[in-house]
């Protein structure tokens, strides 16, 4: 899950930095540097699709191991049995 909290970081900053910067250019009336901003944007989007990404195939997995096998996920890498506390 760290991975995710990385990537979700990663996105909100780009958003920020991105929305600020392209809506400064758009008052300055600066093309280039808008389009920048702009494409710092579509990746902030595309970094939000891919933190959206990995949540859910960690969640299909411990869905997985829940439903399908004798286990319960504690964390990505470690189980145990369903029945101890």
């Amino acid at each position: 899950m760290k991975a995710v909290l990385a990537l979700v970081a990663i996105a909100t900053v780009l958003t920020f930095l991105g929305g600020i910067g392209w809506v400064t250019c758009r008052i300055a009336d600066a093309s280039a540097a808008r389009i920048f901003f702009q494409w710092m944007l579509v990746v902030a989007v595309a970094t939000t699709f891919a933190s959206l990404l990995v949540a859910l195939v960690v969640g299909v997995y411990h869905l997985y191991l829940f439903v399908f096998t004798d286990r319960r996920p504690l964390s990505l890498f470690e189980t145990t049995k369903k029945d101890q506390p």
